[in-house]
């Protein structure tokens, strides 16, 4: 319970890793999995009910990390092909009022960043965590031919967790799905598109990195090393 809020969060975890060329839920870092690393942090009193997303063939791995092992309060769902799918499938499994979704291979989420999305998702109604960017953003074509850039004034790299009223999402998701969606992209995007719901962006951290790529397994190292993370 949050400010008089069920909160259900949903972790995704339903990804395949195809750009990093194996499973990095299953990565160690400091003698702990990614998977468990990331859902152990949802463990929060303002989180009423945590829902891991899963692809079908990592169910009973997964299940031993996270139940058996770690005896997580955790339940386990079964994704689909696409993202969104598999977190509006984790969505029908809950039932808070107020949604956290936050993506797997995050694992340097926290008890602070999380509040923080909290807090805006449940004072806009739709939230999410982001930095500004440092870099510059260049728009290209399907040939990759630059057409322009975004001003650096108003871009920022999006980060979860994204926190949302249910019924935002489940409309969201729902009229995705029906429109046969293809663009890859979050769920403010599709709150934003399919609801007409403006997204409240917050700052978030650096050190909140997705893991993608192995480089990214070297920056966690060192985030490890310059941080008193459990």
């Amino acid at each position: 319970m949050y400010k008089s809020h069920n909160v259900s969060a949903i972790v995704n975890c339903a990804g395949r890793g195809v750009r990093f060329g194996g499973n990095k839920l299953l990565v160690k870092i400091n003698g702990i999995t990614i998977l468990e690393k990331t859902v152990r942090e949802f463990v929060h009193p303002a989180i009423d009910e945590i829902i891991v997303t899963v692809s079908p063939e990592n169910r009973e791995v997964y299940r031993e990390i996270l139940i058996d092992s770690a005896g997580l309060p955790v339940t386990l769902v079964d994704g689909g092909e696409e993202r969104f799918i598999s977190a509006k499938l984790g969505l029908d499994a809950t039932s808070g009022s107020m949604i956290v979704v936050h993506d797997g291979v995050r694992p340097f989420v926290n008890a602070e960043l999380i509040e923080r999305a909290l807090d805006a998702g449940v004072q806009h109604g739709a939230a999410m965590l982001g930095t500004p960017t440092t870099v510059q953003l260049k728009l290209v074509d399907d040939d990759e031919f630059i057409t322009g850039s975004l001003d650096r004034s108003h871009s920022w790299l999006g980060q979860t967790p994204q926190v949302f009223r249910r019924e935002l999402l489940d409309k969201a998701y729902t009229t995705a799905i029906e429109s046969n969606y293809a663009r890859v992209s979050d769920d403010a995007d599709l709150v934003a598109e399919f609801t007409g719901q403006s997204v409240k962006i917050v700052r978030g951290e650096d050190y909140n990195i997705k893991i993608t790529t192995r480089t990214d397994l070297t920056i966690a190292d060192q985030i490890m090393a310059q941080a008193d993370w459990e």
